[in-house]
């Protein structure tokens, strides 16, 4: 067990962070529209690291999902980040979770749980060709849902589950109210832009996309992914969650996505105690520092140890 005021929530930090990175991407984009060449892309970069990081406090949002505390917090994202890349929080809420249950973790029922690190043909598309796609199904999701319809998604859900690939993404009935109203209000300010600035929407669809691409690269560098069990334990989620220490963590892997296996170990924990937390385990707990790993090690892959072995790095 550890201290409990590691699940302690600090808004004011949530806060910080959410609208420094938003100012950020503000600044980048703006850059990016008033300049050309090489200042031109560096500004968009710039925007789209910082959105990327902003986009994943859905990840918080999800695991404090419960928590009264976070609700507002919750309506500023979706109102602000959400809008601008037309994912509302509530949708990644069921995936995620159900990712994170006992029992379900790495089995074929686990909708996050991609088997490509020794599937070239899978590792392609999820790495290179689904990311420029992401940004037009959003589109889609939100036109669907403005009207109130989620039978296409249902469709799709229906035709991946008979090809054994759950999605998890059929929103839940307690969730269907709030993205539909979600989803009007970001098809009335997607209007009133693609009016007023349309010569900026292709540059918007490049940051997105790159946004998409960083959120895919980082998947390999938290779970083995090279094959299924038929059930798993809470064991199995900290044998098979990696911590990758190296220098680009902060761009890949932001909000504490770095720190995996501590994190799977206990969700609970926000994303600001992670770094405290991984340190205490890192100097106290034997099996949680098997799992603390190089870049190399990962770009390597990492065998998957024998029952009982006792591998100390």
């Amino acid at each position: 067990m550890i201290d409990r005021k590691y699940f302690e929530l600090d808004l004011t930090v949530y806060y910080r962070d959410l609208l420094l990175a938003l100012a950020v991407f503000a600044a980048g984009f703006a850059g990016a529209v008033y300049s050309d060449g090489i200042v031109c892309v560096l500004a968009a970069l710039v925007a789209t690291v910082a959105l990327h990081r902003a986009a994943f406090f859905i990840h918080e949002i999800t695991h404090q999902s419960g928590n009264f505390r976070l609700r507002t917090f919750t309506t500023i994202w979706d109102l602000t980040v959400g809008a601008l890349t037309l994912v509302p929080s509530a949708r990644f809420i069921r995936p995620h979770l159900t990712h994170h249950t006992v029992g379900i973790f790495r089995t074929k029922d686990d909708p996050q749980y991609l088997l490509m690190r020794n599937n070239l043909p899978v590792f392609v598309l999820i790495m290179i060709l689904v990311p420029p796609i992401m940004p037009i199904l959003s589109v889609i999701q939100m036109l669907t849902c403005s009207f109130g319809g989620i039978a296409a998604e249902e469709a799709i859900e229906r035709f991946l589950m008979r090809r054994d690939v759950p999605t998890g993404s059929v929103l839940p009935q307690k969730y269907r109210g709030r993205v539909a109203w979600l989803s009007r209000y970001y098809l009335v300010l997607w209007a009133a832009y693609a009016y007023l600035s349309p010569q900026t929407l292709p540059l918007h669809y490049a940051i997105v996309t790159g946004v998409w691409y960083i959120t895919t690269w980082r998947i390999p560098l938290e779970h083995r992914m090279e094959r299924r069990v038929e059930a798993s334990d809470k064991k199995d989620q900290i044998e098979d969650s990696f911590t990758v220490e190296w220098p680009l963590a902060w761009l890949l892997q932001p909000i504490g996505l770095q720190f995996h296996t501590a994190h799977h170990m206990y969700p609970g924990v926000p994303y600001h105690h992670l770094p405290a937390l991984h340190a205490e385990l890192k100097a106290t707990d034997p099996e949680y520092r098997r799992n603390v790993v190089s870049i190399w090690d990962v770009v390597r892959g990492i065998p998957e140890r024998a029952p009982g072995s006792e591998t100390v790095r």
